[in-house]
Formats: structure tokens, C-alpha cells, sequence
């Protein structure tokens, strides 16, 4: 499955940024690429006090952690 990751900062701050991750129905990297403006279009829509530093599509891995 491929994820949108979305890294939106604080208007007010920029220097405070965060990832979002927005369930995104994209089946691969393209479909991710097509959608994922709309996507972030919407989710800025939604929250106004963010602007969009960058976005991209990675492949949804469980993260692993070393013991």
C-alpha cells in the first residue's frame, strides 16, 4: 500500500512542522501522485492555520525497532 506523507508547519510558526499521514485510497505510486495534490488541497482546507512545506508517497512499512 502507498502512504501520502505530508509535512505541514504552523503559519504562525513555520519552524514547527509535523508529518501528516492522510488515508489515502492510491494503490500506487502514480495514483499517490495524482491524488495526492487533491489530497493536500483539501487537508489545508480543513486546517487553515497550516500551510504544506512538502508531500510525497512512500511505500507503508511497519516500522521495525532494533531490540
Amino acid at each position: 500500500m502507498i502512504e501520502l506523507v505530508m509535512v505541514v508547519c504552523l503559519a504562525a510558526a513555520p519552524a514547527q512542522c509535523r508529518e501528516e499521514r492522510p488515508i489515502l485510497a492510491a494503490l500506487s505510486m502514480m495514483a499517490c501522485a495524482t491524488q495526492g495534490q487533491m489530497v493536500a488541497a483539501r487537508w489545508l482546507s480543513e486546517h487553515p492555520a497550516f500551510t504544506l512545506s512538502r508531500w510525497r508517497c512512500e511505500l507503508n512499512r511497519p516500522r521495525q525497532e532494533r531490540i
